[in-house]
This record gives C-alpha cells, sequence and structure tokens, in this order.
C-alpha cells in the first residue's frame, strides 16, 4: 500500500500541472487559419501575375509577390507548428504536415484537409473553400 502513495501522489501531480485554457486554443487556430488565408491569398495573387509561367514553375518565379507568398507560407507552417506541439489537431487531422504540403509541394488535397480544420474550428469564413 506504501508504493501506492507516490504514485497516486505522481500522478495528481502531472494532471494538475496540465490545464487547457480554451480561449488560448481559439487563439492559435484563428492565428492559424488567419495565416493560411494571407497564404492562400498570397499564392493567388503570384500565380495570376505569373502570366504564362506553368504553375508548376511557381518556386521560379522571381518577384514580390513570390516572396509574399513565400512568407506568408512560412508564416502559415509556423503557426501550425504551434498547434502540432499543442496537441490541437482536430481527430486523424495532421495540420502541421498538411500546411506543409500544402505551402511547399502545393499540394492541393492537403490544403484542403487544412481548410477544413479551420472550418472545424469555426474560422471558416477566413479561408478559401477549397485548395486552388
Amino acid at each position: 500500500m506504501a508504493a501506492a502513495i507516490p504514485v497516486l501522489a505522481a500522478s495528481t501531480l502531472v494532471t494538475g500541472c496540465s490545464s487547457y485554457d480554451p480561449a488560448q486554443a481559439s487563439a492559435w487556430q484563428r492565428d492559424y487559419c488567419v495565416k493560411l488565408a494571407a497564404w492562400q491569398s498570397a499564392r493567388d495573387t503570384m500565380v495570376s501575375s505569373a502570366g504564362g509561367v506553368d504553375a508548376s514553375d511557381w518556386q521560379k518565379i522571381e518577384w514580390p509577390e513570390y516572396d509574399r507568398a513565400e512568407e506568408a507560407g512560412s508564416e502559415a507552417i509556423d503557426a501550425a507548428q504551434v498547434l502540432d506541439r499543442e496537441n490541437l489537431d482536430h481527430a486523424s487531422s495532421h495540420i502541421f504536415d498538411d500546411t506543409e504540403k500544402a505551402v511547399i509541394d502545393r499540394n492541393a488535397d492537403a490544403e484542403a484537409r487544412a481548410v477544413i480544420y479551420c472550418s472545424g474550428s469555426g474560422f471558416e469564413d477566413l479561408v478559401q473553400g477549397t485548395g486552388n
């Protein structure tokens, strides 16, 4: 019985230390969705400014629109990393991986999953419906 007391005390300490702040979680989710939307907008501006450049060559574009899209993409990835670190993924979502794939690889399926994450977090009005 004496051995059970330290285990119970340690268990109480561990659970007592963890706290979930719904307001903070919502702020992180909103920040992510705002940054995802900023990337979507910057990406769309870049692609439309490319004119005759094939969309598969988008990383070869050298002008301010590319720089802004790249910066916005990095910000979205950073925000996704916070969600991942704080375990704010929704059931079976992998928001960090999906965001990286959407931004870096222009993976439309990954972008759609990121948009679904924002919808599930209550921020569907911030992002574009599905990936372009």
